[in-house]
């Protein structure tokens, strides 16, 4: 044993510690729950992923579920908790749960930077007019239901919003939106370092996201928390879930998105890429029940942004909660807490059931 010990080189001792770290940090984070996967082709020819679970419960819903992910995301934050995510609450609450994945994602190939069929150069509008159109397609003509409830976190709702105001969707029954915002607050200081930014994209073709997070994830947290903590409240989120998040849940962001976000910082609402539609201003079109959840340690979409977005809804049917201590919650909740906090399922995720229990 010792001689084996003496002929290990010093690089290839590296790189026996590296693999050990890779092998312990993967096993660490992997993910328990697995649905069926579905290729869901767009007509503008780009290819989404969808991931079906069942319901586990012999009650029966009148509508299935389609969720969305956020910006810089993709579908597995969703499952980060396991047995404790929204999904499986979703599935023992009776619900047929579709999880998307919308274009751009690594499941559904990679994406060129500057080459390839497909290249980061779609903007939300994309997700708007042609994903959410062949997502909410594809799974009813899969479950033969006649409407989809709707469920978006972050730009998974902004999408939703603009959607429905702008478009109109009369597929869409009921639709819950959590921290997603219409319009920044000029105090926003996660908008304003995004914004100060701005010129150095010009050399980007994309933003990296997915492999800076990947590679962060092995390093300790404190190198890389200033990043983590605009997304989350880190008391209240599991170090494992957080590992989880970077090393499967984060995409690259291509620029058009980005400038989408500019542009709502300097002309106070979301707006589509050429400036002629508001979102915002459209809010009032929407008609169907909505269910807007805030976090009151949100960097990133504040109560008051979220607010403002419910007082723009035209719907009769709306409810808007904060999820605070005040509130009489077990800690302020951060953006993506809603969805991955570690009283997530018993606080939040519940919450989400009843109220679709009372419109199913």
């Amino acid at each position: 044993m010792k001689s084996f010990f003496r002929r290990i080189t010093p690089s290839a001792a590296i790189g026996i510690t590296i693999a050990v770290c890779l092998v312990f940090a993967t096993s660490c984070v992997s993910v328990q729950i697995y649905g069926d996967k579905h290729a869901v082709q767009t007509k503008d020819d780009w290819q989404l992923t969808i991931e079906h679970f069942a319901p586990l419960s012999a009650a029966k819903r009148k509508y299935p579920i389609l969720i969305c992910h956020g910006l810089g995301a993709n579908r597995q934050y969703f499952k980060a908790k396991d047995e404790d995510s929204l999904v499986r609450n979703l599935q023992r609450a009776g619900y047929d749960v579709w999880l998307m994945d919308l274009r751009g994602r690594a499941d559904a190939g990679e994406t060129g930077y500057w080459f390839g069929k497909h290249t980061y150069t779609y903007s939300m509008d994309e997700y708007v007019k042609y994903d959410l159109d062949a997502a909410i397609g594809y799974v009813l003509a899969q479950t033969g239901a006649a409407k989809v409830s709707y469920i978006g976190h972050s730009m998974g709702g902004i999408v939703m919003h603009a959607r429905l105001g702008s478009i109109g969707d009369e597929r869409v029954a009921n639709f819950i939106a959590i921290a997603s915002p219409m319009s920044f607050l000029p105090y926003n200081k996660q908008t304003f370092n995004l914004y100060r930014m701005r010129q150095g994209m010009v050399i980007l073709p994309v933003i990296p996201l997915r492999p800076g997070a990947i590679m962060g994830s092995f390093f300790p947290e404190f190198l890389y928390a200033p990043f983590m903590n605009a997304f989350l409240n880190p008391e209240n989120t599991d170090g494992k879930v957080k590992t989880m998040l970077m090393q499967r849940a984060i995409n690259n962001i291509a620029k058009p998105e980005i400038k989408q976000f500019i542009y709502m910082t300097e002309h106070g609402g979301m707006f589509s890429t050429d400036g002629t539609v508001s979102y915002r201003d459209n809010l009032s079109k929407i008609k169907i029940p909505v269910y807007l959840l805030a976090a009151r340690r949100d960097e990133l979409a504040d109560p008051a942004v979220v607010r403002d977005a419910y007082e723009r809804v035209g719907s009769k049917d709306k409810t808007f909660e904060i999820f605070s201590r005040a509130d009489g919650y077990i800690d302020d909740y951060g953006h993506t807490d809603l969805i991955i906090g570690k009283e997530a399922h018993v606080e939040v995720h519940p919450k989400i059931v009843e109220w679709l229990n009372k419109r199913s």
